[in-house]
């Protein structure tokens, strides 16, 4: 059963219940107030009155107090001035009077052939009293009685009438409430099928700020997240293929060459495979590094480490190729730098990444500069930072420089031996260490790679 026709049923049954409790409440009501007018403004029946004044009689066994019981049903009241002004006698066996609505005095002759209507007042088949009526309406009188069934019949006609005008209106408003629940449930449950048939591109409205429209909001996040990695993994698959189509190609024909005896296997033309095949699984190490990491597997075999010290080791090994490159290499650490627990070599390959890249992008008579500083922003943390004289990063570049497989200059990275993973390794080895990378441009010229660890 669909979710509109539940509500709707929902709806009914309220509608129902309330017009049934509203009915039986609003009867019983209307039946007392009626019965009560009738009695307390000379209305009732003459018939009716005797049977109340037995009842009374046969519950006090004497008439004291009577007098107040013919009084409030006389009419002597708000009546009178409607022309329905009754007076009630009550007399003993012998005529005398007994008590009148009037206020007449007790133990005074009543003349019984004045009285419009006569009705003997019985307990246990003995009469012990009459009941006189004078004035007013003669209301024993079939034709002219107050037909009190068929007034509240009338009542009850009124009330079920005004219940299920309500209860229309009140399913009218429910359809409309349950469409509007319905609608977009229905677009979200389409969207979520689109997106399990793979269709990322799906979206809902979400014009709403109640739960539906935040439920709305939540699946359009979840489908351009679910689209964003779907574009990413199908650029992770086509860099893939790209990096290894080189070096598996270069493997081919070489291999092709000395099949055929078109070259020697001599050392210099088994060099260049040699050299293809460690690209090759340097690129697959650094995948599998990357894998490990984003899934958290990655194992680091933490020790505390002085910062500065790890800094002046790991540009020493770069001194060299500095030097050949005529670049100057200096790292400025300062003093008072905590030790920090991390896994030496794990922020050792981060960090040479850095000054590699750096030294790759600064020309002859430029300088690469290490610095190490103790900072308080986002919390208490070491931060390593490499800058440069190169040209700098382009703007357009600086969001995906962290990326798999980008590079600025293709061309050059790929003479100089790059897989493109180093810096989307080295955000993950410090992502790792619950730190964080990022890259700036130098307003003097140049690029800055910084990266901090918390302390």
């Amino acid at each position: 059963m669909r979710l509109w026709v539940k509500l709707q049923l929902v709806i009914l049954a309220v509608v129902v219940v309330g017009v049934v409790v509203v009915s039986l409440v609003a009867n019983q009501a209307a039946e007392r107030e009626v019965r009560a007018f009738m009695f307390g403004n000379g209305m009732t029946t003459a018939s009716g009155l005797a049977q109340e004044l037995a009842e009374y009689y046969q519950s006090q066994a004497s008439w004291d107090g009577v007098q107040a019981l013919l009084a409030r049903n006389g009419g002597h009241g708000q009546m009178s001035d409607m022309g329905m002004n009754q007076r009630l006698t009550l007399v003993d066996a012998e005529n005398r009077l007994i008590a009148d609505s009037a206020g007449g005095a007790a133990a005074t002759a009543v003349s019984v052939s004045d009285a419009a209507t006569v009705v003997p007042v019985q307990v246990d088949g003995q009469t012990v009293a009459t009941l006189l009526v004078e004035g007013g309406m003669p209301v024993d009188d079939p034709g002219n009685a107050v037909d009190t069934n068929a007034l509240l019949n009338r009542v009850n006609r009124a009330i079920w009438l005004a219940a299920l005008l309500a209860g229309a209106v009140g399913l009218a408003l429910g359809g409309a409430l349950a469409y509007g629940l319905t609608r977009p449930l229905n677009q979200l449950t389409a969207a979520t099928r689109g997106i399990a048939r793979g269709d990322f591109a799906q979206r809902v409205p979400a014009s709403s700020n109640d739960e539906i429209g935040e439920l709305a909001r939540s699946l359009n996040r979840m489908a351009a997240a679910l689209q964003d990695a779907e574009r990413q993994r199908r650029s992770l698959t086509a860099d893939i293929a790209h990096e290894l189509r080189n070096p598996l190609a270069v493997l081919q024909g070489n291999l092709e060459a000395l099949s055929d005896s078109i070259l020697p296997p001599s050392p210099d033309n088994l060099q260049p495979l040699l050299a293809q095949t460690q690209l090759l699984a340097r690129i697959v190490e650094d995948l599998r590094t990357i894998s490990l990491a984003e899934a958290g597997q990655l194992a680091l075999e933490r020790a505390p480490t002085a910062p500065g010290r790890l800094s002046e080791s790991v540009l020493a090994r770069y001194a060299q190729v500095a030097q050949e490159r005529q670049i100057t290499l200096a790292v400025l650490a300062a003093d008072d730098l905590p030790s920090i627990t991390i896994d030496a070599q794990r922020i050792e390959q981060v960090l040479g990444n850095l000054i590699s890249n750096a030294l790759r992008h600064t020309p002859a008579g430029g300088c690469v500069v290490c610095r190490v500083e103790r900072t308080a922003e986002p919390s208490t943390a070491v931060t390593f930072s490499v800058e440069d004289t190169g040209p700098g990063i382009p703007q357009d570049a600086l969001p995906h420089i962290f990326d798999r497989f980008y590079r600025v200059d293709r061309g050059r990275a790929r003479a100089d031996g790059g897989s493109g993973l180093g810096l989307s390794i080295a955000r993950q080895l410090v992502e790792a260490h619950h730190g964080a990378i990022y890259a700036n441009n130098r307003p003097q010229g140049g690029a800055t790679f910084s990266f901090w660890l918390p302390v």
